[in-house]
Protein backbone atom coordinates (compact mmCIF):
# COMPACT_ATOMS: atom_id res chain seq x y z
CA UNK A 1 0.00 0.00 0.00
CA UNK A 2 1.09 3.87 -0.76
CA UNK A 3 1.32 6.54 1.73
CA UNK A 4 2.05 10.31 0.96
CA UNK A 5 4.71 11.48 0.97
CA UNK A 6 4.36 13.76 3.93
CA UNK A 7 4.86 10.79 6.03
CA UNK A 8 8.55 11.00 5.40
CA UNK A 9 8.61 14.51 5.88
CA UNK A 10 6.83 14.68 9.40
CA UNK A 11 8.79 11.50 10.72
CA UNK A 12 11.55 12.61 13.56
CA UNK A 13 15.16 13.50 11.48
CA UNK A 14 17.59 10.90 10.50
CA UNK A 15 20.26 12.99 11.73
CA UNK A 16 19.22 12.58 15.43
CA UNK A 17 20.65 9.55 17.07
CA UNK A 18 17.12 8.67 18.45
CA UNK A 19 13.45 9.83 18.44
CA UNK A 20 13.82 13.31 19.86
CA UNK A 21 11.30 12.37 22.66
CA UNK A 22 12.45 8.83 23.00
CA UNK A 23 13.84 9.76 26.66
CA UNK A 24 10.77 11.36 27.66
CA UNK A 25 8.32 8.83 26.14
CA UNK A 26 10.91 6.14 28.60
CA UNK A 27 10.78 8.53 31.57
CA UNK A 28 6.31 8.95 31.61
CA UNK A 29 5.93 5.07 31.26
CA UNK A 30 8.32 4.68 33.78
CA UNK A 31 7.06 6.71 35.95
CA UNK A 32 3.04 5.63 35.04
CA UNK A 33 4.38 2.24 36.17
CA UNK A 34 4.75 3.57 39.42
CA UNK A 35 8.91 4.47 39.40
CA UNK A 36 10.42 7.43 41.47
CA UNK A 37 11.26 9.49 38.04
CA UNK A 38 11.90 13.40 38.23
CA UNK A 39 10.52 14.69 34.49
CA UNK A 40 12.89 17.72 33.48
CA UNK A 41 12.27 16.63 29.77
CA UNK A 42 9.06 18.99 28.65
CA UNK A 43 7.95 22.38 29.52
CA UNK A 44 5.12 22.64 31.86
CA UNK A 45 4.94 22.83 36.04
CA UNK A 46 4.86 19.33 36.91
CA UNK A 47 3.30 20.87 40.58
CA UNK A 48 1.31 23.69 39.14
CA UNK A 49 -2.41 23.54 38.35
CA UNK A 50 -4.54 26.14 35.90
CA UNK A 51 -5.90 28.80 38.30
CA UNK A 52 -9.37 27.69 39.15
CA UNK A 53 -10.88 31.58 37.70
CA UNK A 54 -9.73 29.94 34.42
CA UNK A 55 -10.88 26.30 35.12
CA UNK A 56 -14.19 27.55 36.63
CA UNK A 57 -15.55 29.67 33.50
CA UNK A 58 -14.56 26.24 31.19
CA UNK A 59 -16.87 24.38 33.48
CA UNK A 60 -19.30 27.37 33.94
CA UNK A 61 -19.09 28.05 29.36
CA UNK A 62 -19.92 24.42 29.62
CA UNK A 63 -23.05 24.36 32.06
CA UNK A 64 -24.63 26.99 29.94
CA UNK A 65 -24.22 25.08 26.91
CA UNK A 66 -21.58 26.41 25.48
CA UNK A 67 -20.68 23.51 23.24
CA UNK A 68 -21.80 23.93 19.68
CA UNK A 69 -19.90 24.61 16.85
CA UNK A 70 -17.89 27.98 16.87
CA UNK A 71 -16.67 30.53 13.62
CA UNK A 72 -13.46 28.68 12.76
CA UNK A 73 -11.20 31.67 13.48
CA UNK A 74 -12.36 31.66 17.22
CA UNK A 75 -14.98 33.67 18.91
CA UNK A 76 -15.33 37.31 18.32
CA UNK A 77 -14.68 37.78 22.20
CA UNK A 78 -11.46 35.71 22.09
CA UNK A 79 -9.79 37.48 18.87
CA UNK A 80 -10.94 40.66 20.00
CA UNK A 81 -8.64 40.01 23.87
CA UNK A 82 -5.93 38.46 21.94
CA UNK A 83 -6.34 41.96 19.76
CA UNK A 84 -5.42 43.41 23.31
CA UNK A 85 -3.36 41.19 25.04
CA UNK A 86 -0.70 41.06 21.94
CA UNK A 87 -0.80 45.10 21.72
CA UNK A 88 0.28 44.82 25.39
CA UNK A 89 2.99 42.33 24.74
CA UNK A 90 4.39 43.88 21.75
CA UNK A 91 2.97 47.75 21.01
CA UNK A 92 1.99 46.58 17.50
CA UNK A 93 -1.38 47.65 16.72
CA UNK A 94 -3.48 45.00 16.28
CA UNK A 95 -7.45 44.07 15.47
CA UNK A 96 -9.30 41.24 15.52
CA UNK A 97 -8.67 40.42 12.03
CA UNK A 98 -5.52 40.16 12.52
CA UNK A 99 -6.27 37.17 14.75
CA UNK A 100 -7.11 33.80 14.30
CA UNK A 101 -7.20 30.90 17.28
CA UNK A 102 -5.84 27.23 17.06
CA UNK A 103 -5.31 24.19 18.91
CA UNK A 104 -2.00 25.50 20.27
CA UNK A 105 1.12 27.30 19.16
CA UNK A 106 2.00 23.95 17.43
CA UNK A 107 -1.36 23.87 15.28
CA UNK A 108 -0.77 27.34 14.56
CA UNK A 109 2.90 27.38 13.41
CA UNK A 110 1.58 23.92 11.07
CA UNK A 111 -1.13 26.53 9.63
CA UNK A 112 1.00 28.97 9.35
CA UNK A 113 3.62 26.56 7.15
CA UNK A 114 1.09 25.61 4.93
CA UNK A 115 -0.33 28.65 3.70
CA UNK A 116 3.14 30.32 3.04
CA UNK A 117 4.67 27.44 1.93
CA UNK A 118 5.22 24.97 -0.75
CA UNK A 119 7.94 22.42 -2.68
CA UNK A 120 10.70 24.65 -4.10
CA UNK A 121 10.94 27.27 -1.43
CA UNK A 122 13.35 27.72 1.15
CA UNK A 123 12.77 28.92 4.86
CA UNK A 124 15.56 30.07 6.76
CA UNK A 125 15.59 28.75 10.23
CA UNK A 126 17.95 29.28 13.47
CA UNK A 127 19.57 26.02 14.85
CA UNK A 128 19.17 24.84 17.58
CA UNK A 129 15.40 24.95 17.06
CA UNK A 130 12.20 23.13 18.58
CA UNK A 131 12.13 19.43 17.80
CA UNK A 132 9.13 20.19 15.57
CA UNK A 133 10.34 22.39 13.57
CA UNK A 134 11.77 20.46 10.71
CA UNK A 135 8.95 18.69 10.33
CA UNK A 136 6.26 21.14 11.23
CA UNK A 137 7.66 23.45 8.31
CA UNK A 138 8.97 20.98 5.46
CA UNK A 139 5.80 18.99 5.56
CA UNK A 140 4.58 22.18 3.30
CA UNK A 141 7.28 20.92 0.61
CA UNK A 142 9.82 23.68 1.69
CA UNK A 143 13.64 23.02 2.36
CA UNK A 144 15.16 24.05 5.47
CA UNK A 145 18.00 26.32 5.14
CA UNK A 146 20.03 25.98 9.17
CA UNK A 147 21.31 28.82 11.01
CA UNK A 148 23.64 27.32 13.24
CA UNK A 149 24.29 29.49 16.67
CA UNK A 150 27.61 28.96 18.21
CA UNK A 151 29.20 28.13 21.28
CA UNK A 152 31.86 30.46 20.31
CA UNK A 153 30.07 33.45 19.15
CA UNK A 154 27.35 32.42 23.07
CA UNK A 155 24.86 30.56 20.91
CA UNK A 156 23.83 34.49 19.63
CA UNK A 157 22.17 35.11 16.27
CA UNK A 158 24.37 36.45 13.74
CA UNK A 159 21.88 38.59 11.22
CA UNK A 160 24.97 38.54 8.51
CA UNK A 161 24.12 34.59 8.13
CA UNK A 162 20.82 35.21 7.30
CA UNK A 163 21.12 37.89 4.76
CA UNK A 164 24.00 35.50 3.69
CA UNK A 165 21.56 32.81 3.32
CA UNK A 166 19.22 34.21 1.66
CA UNK A 167 17.82 33.04 -2.06
CA UNK A 168 16.00 33.78 -4.71
CA UNK A 169 13.40 30.57 -3.29
CA UNK A 170 13.54 32.17 0.38
CA UNK A 171 9.89 32.13 1.76
CA UNK A 172 10.27 32.88 4.65
CA UNK A 173 12.24 33.33 8.18
CA UNK A 174 11.68 31.73 11.56
CA UNK A 175 12.77 33.04 14.59
CA UNK A 176 11.75 31.82 18.14
CA UNK A 177 12.26 34.68 21.12
CA UNK A 178 12.74 33.96 23.49
CA UNK A 179 14.03 30.93 21.94
CA UNK A 180 13.32 26.85 22.73
CA UNK A 181 16.05 25.44 23.90
CA UNK A 182 18.52 28.32 24.20
CA UNK A 183 16.25 30.84 25.73
CA UNK A 184 17.53 34.04 24.01
CA UNK A 185 16.17 36.63 23.43
CA UNK A 186 17.07 38.77 20.48
CA UNK A 187 17.93 42.56 20.46
CA UNK A 188 15.91 45.04 18.60
CA UNK A 189 18.54 45.62 16.17
CA UNK A 190 18.95 42.06 15.53
CA UNK A 191 14.90 42.01 14.76
CA UNK A 192 14.90 45.56 12.70
CA UNK A 193 17.77 43.76 10.46
CA UNK A 194 15.51 40.66 9.96
CA UNK A 195 12.53 43.15 9.18
CA UNK A 196 14.46 45.02 6.92
CA UNK A 197 15.62 41.83 5.13
CA UNK A 198 12.44 40.36 5.12
CA UNK A 199 10.77 43.66 3.31
CA UNK A 200 13.92 44.05 0.84
CA UNK A 201 13.20 40.68 -0.56
CA UNK A 202 9.20 40.37 -0.04
CA UNK A 203 10.22 37.20 2.60
CA UNK A 204 7.49 36.44 5.65
CA UNK A 205 9.08 36.72 9.08
CA UNK A 206 7.91 33.98 11.09
CA UNK A 207 8.11 34.56 15.20
CA UNK A 208 7.20 31.95 17.79
CA UNK A 209 6.68 34.08 21.06
CA UNK A 210 5.25 31.10 23.41
CA UNK A 211 7.68 32.23 26.16
CA UNK A 212 7.40 35.99 25.50
CA UNK A 213 5.01 36.63 28.56
CA UNK A 214 7.07 34.99 31.18
CA UNK A 215 10.54 36.64 29.99
CA UNK A 216 10.63 40.43 31.50
CA UNK A 217 11.17 41.66 27.89
CA UNK A 218 10.84 45.21 26.58
CA UNK A 219 8.29 45.87 23.53
CA UNK A 220 11.15 47.68 22.25
CA UNK A 221 13.37 44.40 22.13
CA UNK A 222 10.53 43.00 19.71
CA UNK A 223 10.38 43.06 15.61
CA UNK A 224 6.75 44.58 15.75
CA UNK A 225 7.95 48.25 16.21
CA UNK A 226 10.09 47.69 12.41
CA UNK A 227 9.19 49.91 9.69
CA UNK A 228 7.72 47.41 7.03
CA UNK A 229 6.55 44.62 10.10
CA UNK A 230 3.09 44.73 9.46
CA UNK A 231 3.24 43.82 6.13
CA UNK A 232 5.61 40.78 6.59
CA UNK A 233 5.40 39.41 10.56
CA UNK A 234 3.72 36.75 11.51
CA UNK A 235 3.05 36.40 15.11
CA UNK A 236 2.44 32.67 16.97
CA UNK A 237 1.23 32.87 20.70
CA UNK A 238 0.02 30.88 23.42
CA UNK A 239 -1.68 30.27 26.75
CA UNK A 240 -0.18 26.94 27.67
CA UNK A 241 3.11 28.27 28.77
CA UNK A 242 1.75 31.82 30.78
CA UNK A 243 -1.41 30.46 31.75
CA UNK A 244 -0.62 27.05 33.34
CA UNK A 245 -2.92 25.74 30.35
CA UNK A 246 -0.64 23.25 28.41
CA UNK A 247 -3.66 20.93 28.19
CA UNK A 248 -5.96 23.23 27.20
CA UNK A 249 -4.68 23.56 23.85
CA UNK A 250 -5.34 27.26 22.42
CA UNK A 251 -2.87 29.28 20.51
CA UNK A 252 -3.45 32.38 17.64
CA UNK A 253 -1.91 34.17 14.80
CA UNK A 254 -1.17 37.66 14.54
CA UNK A 255 -0.90 38.48 10.59
CA UNK A 256 -1.62 40.47 8.12
CA UNK A 257 -5.50 40.21 7.30
CA UNK A 258 -5.01 38.74 3.67
CA UNK A 259 -3.04 35.85 5.74
CA UNK A 260 -5.82 35.78 8.23
CA UNK A 261 -8.06 34.84 5.37
CA UNK A 262 -6.47 32.49 4.24
CA UNK A 263 -5.32 30.86 7.60
CA UNK A 264 -9.41 30.77 8.01
CA UNK A 265 -10.14 28.65 4.79
CA UNK A 266 -7.43 26.48 6.20
CA UNK A 267 -9.05 26.19 9.57
CA UNK A 268 -12.72 25.28 7.75
CA UNK A 269 -10.73 22.35 6.32
CA UNK A 270 -8.37 21.54 9.66
CA UNK A 271 -10.54 21.82 12.78
CA UNK A 272 -13.93 23.38 12.16
CA UNK A 273 -13.64 25.84 14.85
CA UNK A 274 -12.67 25.39 18.45
CA UNK A 275 -14.45 24.05 21.65
CA UNK A 276 -16.46 27.45 22.82
CA UNK A 277 -16.22 26.62 26.58
CA UNK A 278 -11.88 26.11 26.07
CA UNK A 279 -12.28 29.62 24.36
CA UNK A 280 -14.16 31.16 26.89
CA UNK A 281 -11.74 30.09 29.72
CA UNK A 282 -8.94 31.45 27.43
CA UNK A 283 -11.15 34.89 27.63
CA UNK A 284 -11.20 34.82 31.03
CA UNK A 285 -7.40 33.87 31.38
CA UNK A 286 -6.29 37.26 29.51
CA UNK A 287 -8.58 39.31 30.70
CA UNK A 288 -8.44 38.07 34.36
CA UNK A 289 -5.68 36.00 35.17
CA UNK A 290 -3.06 38.58 34.81
CA UNK A 291 -0.64 38.09 37.05
CA UNK A 292 -0.21 34.19 36.53
CA UNK A 293 2.49 34.95 33.78
CA UNK A 294 4.46 37.29 36.65
CA UNK A 295 3.67 34.11 38.79
CA UNK A 296 5.60 31.93 36.49
CA UNK A 297 8.29 34.40 35.79
CA UNK A 298 9.10 34.61 39.49
CA UNK A 299 8.60 31.02 40.58
CA UNK A 300 11.06 30.24 37.23
CA UNK A 301 13.52 32.35 37.86
CA UNK A 302 13.63 30.88 41.87
CA UNK A 303 14.44 27.40 40.61
CA UNK A 304 16.88 28.88 37.99
CA UNK A 305 18.66 29.88 41.01
CA UNK A 306 18.37 27.06 42.83
CA UNK A 307 19.66 25.16 39.65
CA UNK A 308 22.86 27.44 39.17
CA UNK A 309 23.45 26.95 42.27
CA UNK A 310 24.15 23.14 42.36
CA UNK A 311 25.32 23.47 38.85
CA UNK A 312 28.04 25.23 39.78
CA UNK A 313 30.12 21.85 40.87
CA UNK A 314 30.09 20.99 37.62
CA UNK A 315 33.31 20.09 35.85
CA UNK A 316 34.25 19.34 32.42
CA UNK A 317 30.62 19.16 30.80
CA UNK A 318 29.45 23.58 30.36
CA UNK A 319 26.18 24.99 31.84
CA UNK A 320 24.75 27.51 29.58
CA UNK A 321 21.73 29.20 30.88
CA UNK A 322 20.93 32.72 29.03
CA UNK A 323 18.41 33.38 32.44
CA UNK A 324 15.29 32.91 30.49
CA UNK A 325 12.49 30.85 29.52
CA UNK A 326 11.64 27.12 31.52
CA UNK A 327 15.16 25.68 30.76
CA UNK A 328 18.81 25.70 31.13
CA UNK A 329 21.22 23.55 28.90
CA UNK A 330 24.57 21.79 29.77
CA UNK A 331 26.89 20.95 26.77
CA UNK A 332 28.42 17.73 27.11
CA UNK A 333 30.94 17.53 24.21
CA UNK A 334 33.94 17.80 26.71
CA UNK A 335 32.51 14.52 28.02
CA UNK A 336 32.80 12.49 24.60
CA UNK A 337 29.21 11.86 24.34
CA UNK A 338 26.08 12.86 22.61
CA UNK A 339 23.42 14.02 24.50
CA UNK A 340 21.56 11.41 23.76
CA UNK A 341 23.80 8.21 25.14
CA UNK A 342 24.26 11.18 28.50
CA UNK A 343 20.66 11.26 28.47
CA UNK A 344 19.88 7.66 28.16
CA UNK A 345 22.07 6.88 31.06
CA UNK A 346 20.88 9.62 33.49
CA UNK A 347 17.71 8.24 33.46
CA UNK A 348 18.60 4.80 33.72
CA UNK A 349 20.72 5.21 36.17
CA UNK A 350 19.60 8.61 38.24
CA UNK A 351 15.84 8.14 37.18
CA UNK A 352 15.73 11.59 36.24
CA UNK A 353 14.68 12.61 32.38
CA UNK A 354 16.27 15.77 30.29
CA UNK A 355 15.93 15.86 26.91
CA UNK A 356 18.81 15.37 24.63
CA UNK A 357 18.46 18.26 22.05
CA UNK A 358 19.87 16.67 19.52
CA UNK A 359 16.30 16.45 17.47
CA UNK A 360 16.68 20.37 17.71
CA UNK A 361 19.03 20.13 14.32
CA UNK A 362 23.32 19.37 14.60
CA UNK A 363 24.33 22.32 16.68
CA UNK A 364 22.33 20.87 19.35
CA UNK A 365 23.94 17.46 19.21
CA UNK A 366 25.91 17.64 22.67
CA UNK A 367 23.22 20.06 24.32
CA UNK A 368 21.10 18.68 26.82
CA UNK A 369 18.11 20.58 28.11
CA UNK A 370 16.90 20.76 31.71
CA UNK A 371 13.38 21.56 32.29
CA UNK A 372 13.19 23.71 35.54
CA UNK A 373 9.65 22.66 35.54
CA UNK A 374 9.18 20.54 39.07
CA UNK A 375 9.10 21.49 42.76
CA UNK A 376 11.89 22.91 44.79
CA UNK A 377 12.88 19.79 46.13
CA UNK A 378 12.53 17.60 43.32
CA UNK A 379 14.53 19.82 41.53
CA UNK A 380 17.61 20.16 43.34
CA UNK A 381 17.57 16.86 44.01
CA UNK A 382 17.52 15.83 39.96
CA UNK A 383 20.16 18.32 39.57
CA UNK A 384 22.23 17.01 41.92
CA UNK A 385 22.04 13.42 40.42
CA UNK A 386 23.00 15.69 36.96
CA UNK A 387 26.22 16.82 38.47
CA UNK A 388 27.12 12.42 39.25
CA UNK A 389 26.39 12.05 36.07
CA UNK A 390 28.47 14.39 34.65
CA UNK A 391 31.61 13.44 37.25
CA UNK A 392 30.52 9.56 36.07
CA UNK A 393 31.43 10.15 32.41
CA UNK A 394 34.18 12.09 33.13
CA UNK A 395 36.11 9.46 35.53
CA UNK A 396 35.37 7.10 32.97
CA UNK A 397 37.16 8.43 30.69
Amino acid sequence: MKYASLTERVKPSDDAEGDPWEVHEMACKRAAAGEDIVLLSIGQEADEQTPSTIVNAAIESLQNGDHHYTDVNGTPELRASIARYHTSLTGQHTTPENCTSFAGAQNALFATAQVLLESGDEVIISEPYYTTYAATFSSSGATLVSIPVTRENNYQLDTGDIANAITDKTQAIVLNSPNNPMGTCYSEKDFATVVSLCVKHSIWLIVDTVYLDIVAVSPNDLPHHSPGADDVLITIGSLSKSHRMTGWRIGWTVAPPEVATHLAHLSMCMHYGLPPFIMKAAVVAIEQSTQTPELVRDTLSRRRQLATTIFQDIRVATLHDSGHGMFMLIDVSELGVSAYVFSMRLLNEYNVAALPCDGFGQAGASLVRVGLCVDDDKLEGACQKIVDCIAAFANAA
